[in-house]
């Protein structure tokens, strides 16, 4: 009984250890010394790896076009539209860098008072272009999503 508390204990002390110095890596990377591709080429990594892992993150960007693979990593996402007053605009996404199929076209606007944005799920593949008409948010979609 009393190997058993050790061993827990030890193991609980070394999960600890793991922790601390996972957290003083994480801090002590010095990206300094990288070249700005390099640096945007890690970025691109990260942004690929919280999408594939599932992590729930939200992304504000400008209206725009976007290529999935490209500017955006390619996964499942949630789509808000965040026009404000009368604004308005069209969301679309289209296979092969838009020179493919349509895939989603919607008509997005500034929701009315007391109402909530509209969201549009969507999935982007390498490749797909995004084209929305006003800012928007896109949010990870890691599974159902209950309101």
């Amino acid at each position: 009984m009393k190997k058993t508390r050790m061993y827990r204990s030890l193991i609980c002390l070394g999960m600890i250890f793991a922790l601390l110095f996972t957290s003083a890596l994480a801090e002590s990377i010095d990206l300094s010394g990288m070249s700005n591709d390099e640096i945007v080429a890690l970025l691109t990594k990260v942004n690929n790896e919280i999408v594939s892992r599932g992590i729930d993150k939200t992304a504000t960007l400008p209206q725009g076009s976007y290529i999935g693979g490209k500017d955006l990593p390619v996964g499942k996402y949630i789509y808000t539209c965040l026009a404000k007053g009368d604004d308005w605009g069209n969301l679309t996404v289209k296979t092969e860098g838009g020179a493919g199929k349509l895939v989603i076209w919607e008509v997005v606007s500034a929701p009315d008072e007391g109402e909530s944005p509209e969201t549009v799920f969507i999935t982007l593949n390498e490749g797909d272009e995004l084209n929305s008409g006003v800012p928007f948010s896109l949010t990870i979609m890691s599974g159902a999503v209950f309101q």
